[in-house]
């Protein structure tokens, strides 16, 4: 897509340390680390959030976020990762082209994803669930 940066990185328009390279996706170094080796994988197909990546690019995306996770864990040997993505601006994402942060954690005493939320109300779960599951 044009004008997407994260498009431009894949296709080399638009330099990166980059780490790891699928032929569904591409992982490159955070410029803006939370920690020594976050990165970032992305799809090669331009998808603002999963919902727009085509179902069958999903696994191909997985793979290589199980890969990268694995070879910063080989390379740099942090005690834990957290691994997810931002959704949607309300959670933070400011590149709309989905990307999957693996970010090793050199410490322990991390709250996890978690501690992200803002809680919520007590209530019966099984309503929850019900309404989850006829949407």
């Amino acid at each position: 897509m044009t004008g997407c940066l994260f498009c431009q990185i894949v296709s080399g328009e638009v330099p990166a340390a980059k780490v790891f390279e699928s032929p569904w996706a591409v992982a490159f170094l955070d410029r803006f680390p939370a920690a020594r080796g976050h990165a970032l994988v992305v799809p090669r197909t331009h998808a603002p959030t999963i919902l727009e990546l085509p179902d069958p690019e999903t696994g191909g995306l997985f793979e290589a976020v199980k890969a990268v996770t694995r070879k910063v864990g080989d390379a740099l040997r942090p005690l834990a990762f957290n691994v997810g993505w931002n959704h949607g601006a309300a959670a933070g994402q400011h590149v709309f082209h989905l990307h999957v942060h693996v970010l090793p954690r050199y410490v322990g005493g991390g709250r996890g994803v978690q501690a992200l939320g803002g809680g919520a109300a007590p209530e019966d779960l099984e309503a929850v669930a019900e309404a989850i599951r006829r949407a």
